[in-house]
């Protein structure tokens, strides 16, 4: 095989997979490498510099090529004609290829990165799996928010099982990373970058510059069609949102720019956010017609949770429906108490509805804590909590938006406008700590607290941990009993 044939098989290859065409400074570099020439040497013979073949052309290139060609193997300037014969010789790697335009293993497709939530005991979600397919299918990056423990993690685990036990996936990589550690975008990069070379780009040094290795990362994304999730993205958002617009903390706001890279520049992969609220700048560019999409994770139907009931053992069906109506179908919850009742009640239902029992464990605590965070609300939304804890203690209904208004600007001595309750309140159903409803006939919306939400505001407003401020108002009457 000459110079010219080895480019002209490349090229093929890279289109196959990448989707385009090696560039005229790839092939300037390639054959530099068939003909064993050194950088400085092609760089004078075609005016450019040699940092820019060595360090842009060069190291774009041979990650390209360590995906295409290397199996497993780094694919370097030196490396690269000897990998591209043996690779011939033996496995008819070029047959293959050129003979299906976009082979795709028939093997299940292992995770890479780290390991997914177990999903052996998986319920429901059927609507919401087929929902989250579509949008992988068609965006770049995905945002899946909810309340705490509602299941966000496991409904993509469940998603990335099936796609990874496919014979014919649409992707062809899937890459598990938590981030509850909150890495800052350099880091996660190099991490990323090293799993989707397989671990070879380990010899090769990275740049130091973000926006290089965005770039790096994009071209990475463009040697084969991966699928990222990046599980609890919330840990970038900002803490305290009385003091800025910006959604994300002052040591993340790289990660707006990083976003909204990975929207608008062409490749065809896609990364998935679980969070616990959206990212307000990816629903604009949604919005704006770019491929990103957001959706929201609500509780589990009542067929969906009783059938964890059952999984469990518990006793009394008929009571059932009355023990779930406090989750609203968040999955943790429901685990948590219908593990208390096996243990406790001895699976019966109903006589741990007879006791009306108070009991709260510590990871229910726990839960509730995550869901309810004082210092990630406005002192809007922490008025808002408060009055609706005051206004349904005595009642199970609902509080109309015109309702709440009139007497929030009464009590703020018309100092709240419209626009604001409207986004404060948007924000707080987003992070599910208020239910907000229409009327069927009139259209008019309701809002209240859920049970669960409603008991941990009064303890929180009556311990003092919601806040001082003096535009915060007291509730007038102590909780009513209720039973978790």
């Amino acid at each position: 095989m000459n110079c010219q044939e080895a480019i002209e098989t490349i090229d093929e290859l890279v289109f196959a997979k990448a989707g385009r065409r090696l560039s005229q400074d790839e092939k300037i570099v390639i054959e530099a490498a068939w003909e064993n020439k050194e950088y400085k040497e092609i760089a004078a013979a075609f005016s450019y510099s040699i940092d820019r073949l060595q360090r842009d052309v060069g190291q774009k290139l041979w990650i390209l090529l360590t995906g295409i060609l290397g199996n497993g193997e780094k694919v370097t300037k030196k490396r690269l004609r000897s990998i591209l014969e043996r690779r011939i010789i033996t496995d008819s790697f070029l047959l293959s290829t050129h003979s299906q335009p976009n082979p795709v293993s028939t093997s299940a497709i292992p995770v890479m990165g780290g390991q997914p939530p177990d999903v052996c005991t998986f319920f429901g979600r059927e609507k919401e799996l087929a929902q989250l397919r579509e949008a992988i299918a068609h965006r770049r990056c995905v945002v899946l928010y909810g309340a705490p423990g509602i299941g966000k993690s496991a409904l993509v685990a469940k998603l990335i099982d099936q796609i990874g036990k496919q014979p014919h996936s649409q992707f062809d990589c899937l890459i598990w990373k938590s981030v509850h550690n909150s890495p800052p975008l350099k880091a996660l990069l190099a991490n990323l970058l090293k799993v989707l070379a397989l671990r070879t780009i380990q010899e090769q040094p990275l740049p130091e510059d973000t926006h290089q290795l965005t770039a790096l990362f994009i071209e990475a994304l463009s040697m084969r069609r991966c699928l990222l999730v990046l599980d609890t993205a919330e840990v970038w958002l900002r803490q305290q949102r009385d003091s800025s617009c910006n959604p994300y903390s002052e040591q993340y706001s790289e990660y707006a720019t990083f976003f909204r890279t990975i929207v608008e520049e062409k490749h065809s992969s896609c990364i998935i956010l679980t969070s616990r609220e959206p990212f307000k700048d990816l629903m604009k560019l949604q919005r704006s017609g770019r491929p990103s999409d957001s959706f929201k994770l609500e509780g589990l139907d009542v067929k969906a949770a009783k059938e964890i009931l059952q999984a469990r053992g518990l006793t009394d069906e008929h009571k059932w429906s009355e023990l779930l109506e406090p989750y609203l179908g968040n999955p943790a919850a429901i685990e948590l108490v219908a593990s208390r009742i096996e243990k406790f009640f001895g699976g019966s239902v109903a006589k741990f509805l007879h006791y009306k029992t108070d009991l709260i464990s510590e990871i229910f605590r726990e839960i509730l804590a995550q869901q309810y965070q004082p210092g990630r609300l406005t002192h809007l939304e922490k008025q808002i909590l408060l009055y609706l804890a005051e206004k349904t203690i005595d009642a199970s209904g609902t509080i109309s938006f015109t309702q709440m208004f009139e007497e929030l600007q009464t009590r703020t001595k018309n100092t709240l406008s419209c626009s604001g309750l409207v986004e404060a309140i948007e924000t707080l159903s987003d992070r599910s700590l208020i239910v907000v409803s229409a009327d069927k006939v009139t259209k008019e919306l309701f809002l209240k607290l859920p049970p669960i939400i409603k008991r941990y505001v009064i303890q929180q407003e009556q311990t003092g941990l919601l806040g001082t401020a003096p535009e915060l108002f007291s509730l007038s009457k102590p909780p009513e009993s209720f039973a978790v």
